[in-house]
């Protein structure tokens, strides 16, 4: 009898962090739902490194090309090779828990364009490891309530293929970071959600430094992308950048303690993060302006680096 069409990608850029690429890998792989979906893994470590593994019986396509040079362009090569209706995104430092991908599938059946995971600390042993979880993913923590959002999470996040198909060649500028796409598709009337059994483990940093760094950089790259995908003015692009330290740090401590209400749980979590959170936000900030004023320049190169190439634990 011929195996049933799958319904979900999962995809996952994996680099030279390749303990960690492995346990996403797995993680993928052994799903409750394998037998409804394919595993998709880009990799971009170098020449000459072994593959990873990844078990028989299982849909897998595995690529390596010296054409895919970016992070962002290997989630548009996802995206091409995906033969389901959804896409499912995974970072290499991420990992899926058992039940997250049957999940996905059954709340895509619904009209949502993008539905986004809730997510656990992987890695929760030092207090800076904590606070960068609820700075980077603190909206969408474990336990999180389901219902339209904004915004969803960037990076780890599911959208209908079809969505994204849809804008073409605009897409290789759209998909990376996701949150200007997002961004463009509540503009349009589509709606995001999050599901709340779609449960997934993200290792955070255990270094200030490159914390700090990758927040930077990753804004410096947000900033760039939402101002030329929404056809920003000068005018506009520079008030942006002169109000985005102090927005960055008001408006996100703002949105952050609000999403407290029905998670009383996680208030110590947040409040032990303020002091993180201000710092790292206000250098966000800087990073948003720099996009806005300068344009991409050779961020794509930096968020790779700080995406993939910069171990997060001694574990990577």
């Amino acid at each position: 009898m011929e195996p049933a069409q799958p319904l979900l990608s999962a995809a996952v850029v994996v680099g030279p962090c390749r303990k960690r690429g492995q346990r996403s890998v797995n993680a993928l792989c052994h799903q409750t739902a394998i037998d409804s979906m394919e595993v998709i893994v880009v990799d971009l470590a170098a020449d000459g490194v072994p593959p990873l593994e990844t078990p028989p019986g299982v849909r897998v396509k595995y690529v390596r090309s010296a054409a895919l040079r970016s992070w962002s362009m290997a989630r548009i090569e996802a995206v091409r090779l995906a033969d389901t209706p959804i896409v499912a995104f995974m970072e290499d430092h991420c990992y899926a828990s058992a039940g997250w991908a049957e999940a996905l599938i059954e709340r895509h059946k619904e009209d949502w364009a993008a539905v986004g995971y809730t997510f656990t600390n992987a890695n929760p042993e030092s207090w800076l490891s904590r606070a960068s979880m609820v700075n980077d993913y603190g909206y969408w923590m474990h336990p999180a309530a389901p219902g339209p959002r904004r915004l969803v999470p960037g990076n780890n996040v599911s959208y209908k293929r079809d969505v994204l198909l849809q804008f073409g060649e605009a897409l290789k500028e759209m998909l990376t970071p996701d949150f200007a796409l997002q961004e463009v598709l509540s503009r349009k009337g589509y709606r995001l959600t999050i599901e709340p059994r779609a449960l997934a483990a993200h290792e955070n940093w255990t270094r200030f430094v490159p914390f700090l760094r990758a927040n930077c950089e990753y804004s410096w790259f947000l900033g760039a992308h939402r101002a030329a995908t929404q056809d920003w003015g000068r005018l506009r692009r520079l008030l942006y950048a002169a109000g985005s330290p102090a927005t960055a740090v008001l408006f996100g401590m703002c949105r952050q303690l609000l999403t407290l209400r029905g998670r009383t749980s996680l208030a110590w979590p947040v409040i032990e993060a303020l002091p993180v959170y201000v710092v790292t936000h206000f250098f966000s900030g800087v990073g948003e302006s720099l996009g806005y004023l300068l344009g991409k320049g050779p961020g794509q190169e930096r968020m790779d680096n700080c995406e993939l190439g910069m171990p997060r634990s001694t574990t990577d």
